[in-house]
């Protein structure tokens, strides 16, 4: 009960995370329609993680995958805006779902970090380029590319973001 207390909760922070300022819906999409729809990528993206994610993963396998979520998605194309996922939100939704994995220990460290604006903020990345927006890699892999940079020789990509990811904590 307790794993799946923990999995339920990671994913509606994974969704609400790559969702909410995506408009990924079309306007005549119904809760029942956008619930089977999460219930079953959920299920291709955890089979996918498992299948996949026990070793570490290279950087294009891991590209590929986020294709596929995209890819996956137009079976819902009759629900989604411009039929399916764009590679923004589909790299949201992986990228974030393997922080969480590994960051409890049940997973190897994830190739990559869930690329948004925070981080993009953080980093000093300009110009500010919207993840919800990213159709393919390209302007992902140039924040990839440009954390990898500024990598010390025993940081990996993945501590960096986990170092310099700052959610807003209200203070007293």
């Amino acid at each position: 009960m307790k794993k799946t207390f923990i999995q339920n909760e990671i994913w509606t922070l994974t969704f609400g995370a790559a969702f909410q300022r995506a408009s990924i819906y079309n306007s005549n999409a119904t809760d029942l329609e956008k619930k089977h729809f999460k219930t079953k990528l959920r299920g291709d993206v955890e089979n996918m993680v498992s299948a996949q994610y026990d070793k570490p993963v290279d950087e294009n396998q891991h590209i590929e995958n986020i294709y596929k979520i995209s890819d996956y998605s137009q079976l819902f194309a009759s629900i989604l805006q411009g039929g399916k996922l764009n590679f923004g939100v589909s790299q949201k939704i992986l990228n974030l779902y393997l922080k969480y994995q590994w960051c409890l220990g049940n997973t190897p460290e994830p190739p990559h970090f869930p690329v948004d604006r925070r981080i993009q903020e953080n980093i000093n990345f300009k110009p500010i380029v919207s993840w919800t927006k990213f159709q393919d890699k390209n302007d992902y892999m140039n924040i990839i590319n440009f954390v990898r940079d500024k990598l010390n020789k025993h940081q990996s990509i993945a501590e960096f973001e986990l170092y310099h990811y700052q959610r807003r904590v209200p203070t007293n």
